[in-house]
Formats: structure tokens, sequence, C-alpha cells
């Protein structure tokens, strides 16, 4: 079994017995989990991997609500909002470590308002761009936008968001590769048709949300964020092959209101950690090019609250 999925399962084991102690009845009604970007991405896909396997566990359904947009600030906000009772949950991503470095007046604490459950995936990123573009690696990618100035353009998904942080660090990493504009949308997904039709020059993307428009041959992957090259994509040379020290991920994780009682977290930890180390879970997750990842509540606080190094760095240099 793979090292990763052995440490899911004896930490699943290990939770479960102080969640089985609870007097808890929960749950007893629906459970609402709310993803902060649109349908086809990472948080997309492990929100409903999860809510199919905690139906089962729970006895319950869990209704998964995509509610896009202000670089995930509109899906968190009705979560922050919610009744502290476990029936309403965020599968949130990186942007509650860099949101507040980022956007000014937020309308919730990303530390106060918010309990973390647990960490549930791993989010390597590819260098992208469309089948019609002449662009073919990376270094081509670099000379393409130096010999078109002011005309090159990228998507991202808001400021803060982690396509926006692994472009600057991309620009700052290359050299000066001059001027270029961002374009925002509202997830993946609603990048992809004008990145597939070359109206964006290119995007660096969840591998996750790419992975079927590479296969298709819709989408050209330039290069994988990781310092290692993907398992599910070996040809895709690693960042790091031209660019010695790049690296870059997001993570994703599972966030109560704040005040949530605690049994009901740690019960939702220990069957969250359970469901990602089945291996029909496992499978699908690495197949799209992330890697599932259970962790102690008091570990998603600690990347909630100083977030990926790299990004955050990245993120006050920008702001």
């Amino acid at each position: 079994m793979h090292p990763l999925l052995i440490a899911i399962a004896s930490f699943a084991i290990a939770v479960a017995p102080l969640a089985a102690h609870s007097q808890s009845n929960y749950p007893t009604k629906n459970i609402r989990l709310i993803v902060p970007v649109g349908t086809g991405g990472p948080s997309d896909l492990v929100a409903r991997l999860l809510g199919e396997k905690l139906a089962v566990s729970l006895g319950k359904p869990v209704i998964v609500d995509n509610r896009p947009g202000a670089s995930q600030i509109i899906g968190a906000n009705v979560v922050a909002k919610a009744d502290p009772d476990g029936y309403t949950l965020l599968q949130a991503a990186a942007n509650m470590s860099i949101n507040p470095i980022m956007v000014a007046d937020m309308p919730f604490d990303t530390i106060k308002d918010f309990a973390p459950v647990t960490l549930t995936h791993l989010t390597p990123y590819v260098f992208l761009v469309s089948r019609e573009s002449p662009v073919k690696s990376l270094p081509e990618l670099f000379k393409f936008i130096k010999d078109n100035p002011g005309k090159i353009n990228y998507g991202i998904t808001g400021p803060g968001s982690p396509h926006q942080l692994a472009t600057l660090l991309m620009a700052q990493m290359a050299g000066p590769l001059g001027t270029m504009t961002e374009v925002t949308y509202k997830g993946s997904t609603a990048a992809h048709p004008d990145l597939i039709a070359n109206r964006i020059s290119f995007m660096i993307d969840p591998l996750a949300a790419a992975a079927p428009h590479i296969r298709s041959g819709l989408l050209r992957g330039l290069a994988v964020s990781t310092p290692q090259r993907n398992p599910s994509f070996p040809d895709i040379p690693a960042a790091a092959e031209i660019m010695p020290g790049y690296q870059f991920s997001s993570w994703g994780g599972v966030f109560a209101p704040a005040r949530t009682p605690r049994a009901i977290v740690l019960k939702l930890n220990s069957e969250i950690g359970t469901a990602l180390a089945t291996p029909g879970y496992s499978k699908t997750v690495y197949r799209h090019g992330a890697g599932a990842q259970a962790q102690h509540a008091g570990r998603v606080r600690e990347f909630s609250a100083s977030g990926n190094c790299a990004m955050a760095g990245v993120a006050r240099e920008k702001s």
C-alpha cells in the first residue's frame, strides 16, 4: 500500500474512538458541502467524491453546492455565516491563506470564522497552451512572450488565486518577460473554452482540472509545477527541469463554521480520513493528477494561517 494511504488509514483509526464516544447523534439531516469554485476543478472533484462516500458512512445525503466567484470568497462567506452545527461545510483551497494578503475588506476572518476539519488533497499545476498554439515547450513559451510584448494574455481565477501566483512566480524566476495581461474567470472550467480556442495565450491550471483536455489533445501540457514529473503524465516535464527551483502546488481542505462542536469536527475528520484512504477514491484522485491527503485538524490551521511559503511570498510582493 502507498505510504500516504497507510498514514491516512492509521490516523483515521486513531481518531475514530474519540468521535464514537461523543453524545452527538449527528447527522440527522442533509449536509451541504459548499465548493467555492465552478465544476470540473480539483476542489469540485474531491467534494463530489467525498460527498458520495460520506453519504454512505454518515447515512445522510451530502449536497455539493458550487458557489464560484471573487477568488472563492463568495462560497466561503456562506459557510462563515452559517450556523455552527456541522450541516454547512466548505471544501476550501489555498485561497484561505492568500486572500487576506491580496484582498482588502474581507467579509470574514479566515482564521477566526472557520473550524478546520481536515486536509483533503494536494494539487499540482500544469503550464498549458492550446493545441493551436505554436508553443511546444516551456522555453518556447518564454520566447513567445518576449517576442510579443504587450500581446500576451493569460488566465487566472481572481486576485490571489493560485493561477495568478503560479504565473507571477514564473515571471519572477524566468527573468524579464515583459508586460502580460491577466484575464479573470470564475474558475478553470470557465477559462478552458478560451484557452482551447487560443483566445488566451496560456494558463497555469490545476492538473486535475486540465487532465481531460490534455488527454483529448485539446490542450498541450508544457510542464508540471512539482519538482518531479507527475506519474499520471510522465511525458510532461517538470518546470524545475527548465527553471531550477520552481515549485508550486496548492492544497484543499474541509472547514466548518467557527464554534462547531468538537465532537462533530472529530467525527467528520474520522469519516473523511477513512474515505480518503479507500483505494477507489485514491485511484481516481491520483488519475486526475492530484494527491489524497488527510491530516489532523490542527495541521489545517497551520496551512490556513501561514499558507504555502512560496505562494505567500509572491502574494506579498504583488500586493
